[in-house]
């Protein structure tokens, strides 16, 4: 270490983390309006199911690192190819669904993946969407004319939070007659 502090006049410092620009007056409002929203369900019978996203795309998961004295903390990233999408539902009664696939995510990916969930919901109960709803965020590929013709055509129960679109919406699909 004191050839890194003295010959080379580094120091180890923590990164440094930049925060989040979304906290925004019309943005507090939105997640208001969602709050308001999901306090309505009543939980004793209906559950949750968040089904959300993420990708492991690099290597580098450092938190600190050396560097001279005066500079800048920044980490190269070297990407992992191609990348590894994770996309996870999470029950309010405590399961736990999770895929793994090579792929981005994008709106082909969200229909594969909840044709599959579709699919398993079914097997375990034919009611499930009366007793579960589906909360995502809102990100454009979960939101596209597409999904949301599919989330329909499927009677799909979905809940979008707030602020990504801009708007908080439930949706439920009338009853199959």
């Amino acid at each position: 270490m004191d050839i890194m502090k003295k010959e080379l006049d580094l120091r180890y410092k923590r990164i440094k983390e930049i925060s989040w620009q979304g906290n925004s007056d019309k943005n507090k409002v939105l997640r208001q309006q969602f709050a308001k929203i999901l306090l309505e369900i009543d939980f004793k019978k209906t559950a949750l199911l968040n089904v959300d996203e993420t990708f492991l795309a690099t290597t580098d998961f450092r938190r600190y690192k050396w560097c001279r004295s005066g500079d800048t903390n920044s980490v190269p990233v070297k990407q992992v190819q191609p990348r590894i999408s994770m996309i996870v539902g999470l029950d309010s009664n405590g399961g736990v669904l999770l895929s793994l696939v090579q792929a981005n995510s994008n709106t082909s990916m969200m229909e594969l993946y909840f044709t599959t969930l579709i699919k398993l919901l079914d097997r375990r109960d034919p009611g499930w969407r009366s007793r579960l709803i589906i909360l995502q965020d809102n990100a454009p590929y979960k939101t596209s004319k597409d999904m949301m013709a599919f989330y329909e055509r499927h009677r799909v129960p979905i809940l979008f939070t707030s602020p990504h679109l801009y708007v908080c919406l439930l949706y439920t699909s009338p009853s199959p007659r």
